[in-house]
């Protein structure tokens, strides 16, 4: 936010967009919106991003909400979708513990067929980055992601792990 003039962030949870606008960000206007019909203008911003969110989009509508955001982008515009990969300790836990969301992975996979399968997008780049998440705690670990599964072995995970869990995106 503090690189932008102004920022428009939307997401589907009332929830989530409650603990953003907690944050008071003076210039950044949070709303509860869907990607595949944006409350926005025609050609309205410089950058369109989804950060780690695309693959939330239900795949049936992942088109819609490409569609959209060609919308509201300006003619030399970008869009820039930032979404995780199948690789990394972080996922492993996704994976083995049930955590967060679970698993994702045909909805991750869904998601890049749907970006890189879409004729009105064209490909500048493609980037892999790498986020890093160190947890304080067995507790912090709990927490923070609400593991269904093997919790009693959550601890040997994060030990192995050095309580540092990666993921990397694209």
């Amino acid at each position: 936010a503090e690189r932008c003039k102004t920022l428009n962030a939307i997401d589907p949870d009332e929830n989530s967009i409650q603990t953003a606008r907690a944050r008071n960000l003076q210039n950044v206007t949070f709303d509860v919106g869907s990607a595949n019909s944006l409350p926005f203008r025609d050609h309205d911003f410089d950058i369109v991003i989804f950060t780690l969110s695309f693959h939330h989009v239900p795949e049936e509508n992942m088109d819609a909400a490409i569609d959209e955001a060609i919308r509201v982008v300006r003619k030399n515009g970008y869009l820039i979708f930032l979404e995780p990969t199948l690789v990394g300790s972080l996922f492993e836990a996704e994976i083995y513990f049930d955590a967060w969301d679970g698993d994702e992975r045909m909805q991750k996979m869904a998601a890049r067929q749907a970006i890189l399968g879409n004729d009105s997008l064209t490909m500048i780049c493609e980037m892999e980055d790498e986020g890093v998440i160190q947890f304080q705690s067995v507790d912090d670990f709990i927490k923070s992601t609400n593991p269904k599964q093997h919790r009693n072995e959550i601890q040997l995970f994060l030990e192995k792990h050095r309580y540092l869990l990666n993921a990397n995106y694209t």
